[in-house]
């Protein structure tokens, strides 16, 4: 089975995705949404309370991480779960997704523009609060190209987020498909 991990910006859509996905009988899981898994460190690594009103400087002094050995049971029991599927997809982000890279035997990264990110952040039935608390809405659109850049640089393939949820899909699991056959016949 190939683990792909499915990243992006905050509001790229890959909550969404791994919904869908897993409506359409793919095996699928948030990270974001995960007990246990992430968290906001200090500069020391430790684990800080998620502020209510952040600003850009507490933002700068700390990192939204997951936690490897909890990444790891969590991809070891959607595993067993998953059953004979060709591929699982773990939808999420943290700043320490790079270090984890061993864990994934694919990286897709959503990308979206500014537009979209201000439109998903400010609607309604987001469930993710941040984006709307303290500075983290302009920290995320003012890094959003930056952020992007980053995450596409150790990508092994970049999906429009802007488009459908459904396209999206499409586009994922073609992606992915592709990057198994070149695994397969290097």
């Amino acid at each position: 089975m190939m683990i792909v991990l499915v990243t992006g910006v905050s509001a790229a859509g890959k909550s969404t995705l791994a919904r869908h996905l897993a409506t359409h009988g793919q095996p699928a899981v948030s990270l974001d949404g995960h007990p246990g898994l992430c968290d906001w460190v200090g500069e020391h690594g430790a684990p800080v309370p998620w502020p209510t009103d952040p600003d850009r400087a507490w933002l700068a002094r700390h990192r939204w991480v997951w936690h490897a050995d909890v990444l790891d049971r969590l991809i070891a029991a959607a595993v067993a779960e998953a059953g004979e599927a060709a591929a699982l997809f773990l939808c999420g982000r943290a700043d320490n997704a790079y270090e984890l890279r061993d864990r994934f035997d694919a990286v897709v990264v959503l990308t979206i523009d500014g537009a979209v990110a201000a439109l998903r952040l400010d609607a309604a039935e987001r469930g993710n609060p941040f984006g709307r608390m303290g500075d983290s809405r302009a920290a995320i659109l003012d890094g959003l190209e930056a952020d992007q850049r980053a995450l596409t640089g150790w990508a092994d393939a970049v999906v429009d987020g802007r488009l459908p949820v459904a396209e999206v899909a499409d586009e994922l699991l073609t992606a992915a498909a592709m990057l198994a056959l070149r695994r397969a016949f290097p």
